[in-house]
């Protein structure tokens, strides 16, 4: 029988909604996992015990109406404003910063009823310098960034589910490194208001968990237009039905591109991946991507340097030294990249937009890798988003699925990348798999 630290999202709130559970039992366990964990990992920038045992007991009290997210703790990345909380983005330029307000994301989850545990560590503004947070399947690796904490949170059993954000690869690699599940949603669907900024073009919210059921299960209840993020309006709403995972049928692998870009090992998991797809009758086409990969991902930082200049600009004048080594040098770089080069490259993310869409009018998803390289030493590097941008460049709807562990403990994984708003389709293909393949999360076990 599981204790209650080890519950999914859902079950968690299933086991609550039955009242084989209280709030406070799962918020308790939950705390109690932390303690255990928390040393070995480094996961939690704040936390907010007091306050999340304080909700939990209320809860069981009934004196909130019950909401579809009752009781259920949620790990949130330290670029997202919690009220109350600090929101310092591991920087000491916002050390002490403490928002007044919830982030848009942050009051609808609160108004499901979710209970908010700590803030999660990022690297420096959510970009490429490593964390103090450790791969919790080898302590010598990267968890990956810039979700580093969120990541290892959930693959340690710390939290159900955790936010993060996504600007090249931030929720699908560290998922990945860490052996859960890692979901990007449209650009769109989840209100980046109240979030600090990297990329106004590229910025995402994802969702980190260890089932697809509770990726989509808070999809749901994260995304909505917000007033103060205009990239949430203009386009119908999801609609959310019953979620029933769903066989894929007709895919697509653009094997060479892959194999031109990707470690060998890296590439050898995910062609037994897609073998596997093969083997229960999912048509897998080998195509050609619409892009050279390697052109993609210089545009994408070029775009990115272009957009971090941008937001930093002032506090990067009077601050400079406390910007560690990744993100200066990607801000210095936006702030000598020519408008003439900038615009050329929003022209070739447009024509990349066309023609993945073009692509995905026939496929129900691209499979490509989740990371380029497996994790390196955690002073290293927090790894490439080389395969994660095609998803995030276009702002399509991607997962990253466990494949299983191999050298060193280190997880593999293997990503889908799905047409745009059509997110809940991607995440039942992926529940399929999930279940049918035994792509599945597990807890690491100290």
């Amino acid at each position: 029988m599981k204790k209650n630290w080890e519950l999914t999202l859902s079950e968690g709130i299933k086991k609550i909604s039955d009242k084989s559970m209280t709030a406070t039992d799962w918020i308790n366990s939950i705390f109690e996992r932390i303690d255990f964990c928390e040393d070995k990992i480094h996961a939690w920038a704040f936390l907010d015990k007091e306050v999340a045992i304080q909700k939990a007991k209320e809860i069981d009290n009934g004196s909130f109406i019950a909401g579809p997210l009752l009781g259920a703790p949620i790990g949130v990345k330290d670029i997202i404003d919690v009220k109350q909380m600090p929101c310092e983005g591991n920087s000491p330029i916002l050390k002490g910063n403490i928002p007044k307000e919830d982030a848009y994301c942050i009051s609808k989850l609160r108004q499901s009823g979710a209970i908010i545990a700590g803030k999660t560590v990022t690297t420096q503004f959510a970009t490429g310098d490593p964390s103090e947070t450790l791969n919790p399947w080898n302590s010598l690796h990267s968890p990956g960034g810039s979700s580093s904490g969120s990541a290892a949170s959930v693959a340690s059993g710390m939290i159900p589910a955790a936010l993060g954000s996504q600007t090249g690869g931030s929720v699908l690699r560290p998922s990945a490194y860490c052996g859960i599940i890692g979901f990007k949603p449209s650009y769109g669907l989840i209100s980046r208001s109240g979030v600090i900024e990297v990329s106004w073009t590229f910025d995402h919210i994802g969702i980190l968990s260890r089932s697809v059921e509770d990726a989509a299960l808070l999809l749901k209840y994260l995304s909505g237009p917000d007033d103060l993020d205009e990239t949430t309006q203009g386009f119908e709403p999801l609609i959310y039905g019953d979620f029933i995972p769903k066989k894929p049928t007709l895919v697509c692998y653009p094997k060479k591109d892959i194999a031109k870009y990707a470690d060998p090992e890296v590439t050898r998991w995910v062609d037994e991946g897609v073998e596997k797809l093969k083997e229960k009758d999912i048509q897998v086409d080998e195509i050609d991507f619409p892009i050279d990969l390697q052109r993609l991902h210089d545009t994408h930082r070029m775009i990115m340097g272009v957009d971090a200049a941008s937001y930093h600009k002032d506090s990067f004048s009077k601050n400079a030294d406390k910007y560690r080594p990744v993100i200066r040098a990607l801000i210095e770089s936006g702030l000598n990249t020519s408008s003439i080069n900038y615009a050329r490259g929003l022209k070739q993310r447009n024509r990349l937009i066309r023609d993945m869409e073009k692509l995905l009018n026939h496929y129900e998803f691209i499979i490509l890798p989740s990371f380029q390289d497996p994790p390196a030493l955690v002073e290293e590097s927090t790894g490439s988003a080389f395969f994660n941008e095609p998803a995030t460049q276009p702002g399509l709807p991607a997962i990253t699925l466990p494949l299983g562990r191999g050298d060193k403990n280190l997880p593999f994984a293997i990503q889908f990348i799905g047409k745009r708003f059509f997110d809940y389709p991607l995440l039942e293909n992926a529940a399929w798999c999930e279940k049918e393949l035994d792509w599945t999360s597990q807890i690491v076990d100290f």
